[in-house]
């Protein structure tokens, strides 16, 4: 009864996490660059394989966002009460996930001077105004 008794035990401990442990896929994790600040369903880990769609919903009027999964650029839609969709399948490695944005409605290029309207040839005469 005693060898009985380890034989299961040994079973139990041993053998059995060792073959059923090799049959669940591993889970890799999901690094967002910057926090979770956004993500409306984020989790930490996926197995692999599997589809993750993660949706971000924090949307400011005027503004450009980027999305990235492991530096490229990520696949995006938009979907009502969702906001944005990230769609990518997890890898068999962990990944990280960058949201860029900019505002819309800054200036980027030189200022504006009224020289510009004119150009900027001083051999141009002035226009003057006729009666």
């Amino acid at each position: 009864m005693n060898r009985t008794v380890i034989a299961i035990v040994f079973l139990l401990a041993v053998v059995l996490p060792l073959v059923f442990g090799a049959c669940v896929p591993k889970r890799y994790g999901v690094i967002y660059e910057g926090g979770k600040f956004g993500f409306t369903n984020a989790k930490d880990y996926y197995r692999a394989g599997r589809k993750v769609e993660l949706y971000y919903d924090l949307i400011a009027t005027d503004t450009d966002y980027s999305f990235y999964v492991d530096g490229e650029p990520a696949n995006v839609s938009y979907a009502d009460n969702k906001g944005y969709v990230i769609s990518f399948t997890m890898p068999a490695h962990d990944v990280t996930v960058r949201v860029d944005w900019r505002n819309s409605m800054e200036w980027y290029g030189e200022p504006y001077t009224p020289e510009d309207e004119r150009g900027n040839d001083e051999t141009d005469e002035p226009e003057t105004a006729s009666h």
